[in-house]
């Protein structure tokens, strides 16, 4: 499975800085709602120790689907879905075989 960059053009990231124009290097680089907080009791269920900053793990996880909608507008439709986490894990990046990663126990 090939992995999408979230990652904003400077246009994307400017609109979704909201109401106020702010500097480039201000803008937000990802979508909101694409970040995860994992608290103390969270990161001990995964067994990670803190992490240093700009340190790189592959989360690999099971989401159940919380709600779906399509809104027709003017201009289209949008679209919207609403996800949970319900199991996942979290372990160091690494360039290895992502099918072994998701299938462990297959070979």
């Amino acid at each position: 499975m090939q992995m999408i960059s979230m990652k904003m053009d400077p246009q994307e990231a400017q609109a979704d800085a909201c109401c106020a124009p702010c500097d480039p290097g201000d803008a937000p680089l990802y979508p909101y709602g694409l970040s995860l907080s994992l608290n103390d009791e969270v990161m001990r269920k995964l067994g990670i120790p803190l992490p240093d900053v700009n340190v790189k793990y592959t989360l690999v996880a099971n989401v159940e689907v919380c709600s779906a909608s399509k809104t027709d507008t003017q201009d289209g439709s949008e679209l919207y879905c609403s996800l949970q986490i319900t199991d996942m894990q979290l372990s160091p990046a690494t360039g290895g075989d992502p099918a072994a990663m998701l299938w462990p126990d297959k070979e």
